[in-house]
């Protein structure tokens, strides 16, 4: 029996890769700068794009590559903006300052 916890995970897992995969038509309309060979996922994004299958049987291996391809991307990215791997803390906020009153008091 599949449950909410489990479906979140597989979507976590790779969700918006899905996604992409299914609309290659429209990534491959924009001209790509120079053609690079893409290296192969990691073992540990393959597993998890295999955990697709559990949502859709109907998922090819190379549906799952382009899958992993994606989580190893975000892991990257997330990488590059988080250079030191420092935790936000719920403290860390932008300061929001809200005001209640009418235009005429303010002008």
């Amino acid at each position: 029996m599949k449950t909410r916890r489990t479906f979140l995970t597989g979507v976590a897992a790779g969700g918006a890769a899905v996604l992409l995969a299914h609309h290659v038509d429209a990534v491959e309309a924009a001209p790509a700068p120079t053609p690079t060979a893409s290296p192969t996922p990691s073992p540990a994004s393959l597993a998890s794009a295999a955990q697709m299958r559990t949502f859709d049987a109907h998922l090819s291996d190379a549906d799952l590559t382009t899958i992993a391809s994606g989580i190893d991307d975000a892991n990257k990215a997330g990488a590059r903006l988080n250079p030191k791997g420092r935790f936000l803390h719920n403290w860390d906020e932008p300061v929001t300052h809200f005001a209640a009153g009418s235009n005429e008091e303010r002008a």
